[in-house]
């Protein structure tokens, strides 16, 4: 007599597995959350802000002739790259003192180009729009 096998998947395994196959869609999709990322700090780089304290009489002394644009003098601190993993995305700044500028210290306010403000929620829905676009299609 021949064995006969019958699988039953359930409703809740299908879930799974559909859920599942969707994470990897959206993994796909890190490098361009990414870069969404990148775009808005520079968005807060252009706008110098939100709520970033203007520069000092001192600073603007010291800058005769050359660029007023907060943080952005040298364009080292502005250039601000895409990262990602199998679990993440953000924007990186490529210099070490970053941190002192995010944070601010005793001589200097705090300045994050990170803290997206008004620009936050914008790219928060192009980013659900990217991910809705792809675990659909």
């Amino acid at each position: 007599m021949a064995d006969i096998e019958v699988k039953v998947e359930s409703n809740l395994a299908r879930v799974l597995r559909e859920m599942r196959q969707q994470s990897e869609k959206v993994h796909t999709l890190l490098p361009a959350i990414a870069e969404m990322l990148v775009s808005a700090v520079e968005d807060v780089f252009e706008a110098e802000g939100p709520g970033w304290e203007p520069l000092a009489e001192s600073t603007l002394k010291a800058r005769r002739g050359t660029s007023h644009k907060i943080l952005q003098d040298t364009g080292l601190f502005a250039g601000i790259d895409p990262a990602w993993g199998d679990t993440y995305a953000e924007a990186a700044a490529g210099v070490s003192y970053a941190i002192f500028h995010v944070e601010g210290t005793v001589h200097m306010p705090k300045r994050n180009p990170f803290d997206l403000g008004p620009f936050e929620s914008p790219l928060l829905d192009e980013v659900a729009s990217l991910i809705t676009t792809e675990i659909t299609s």
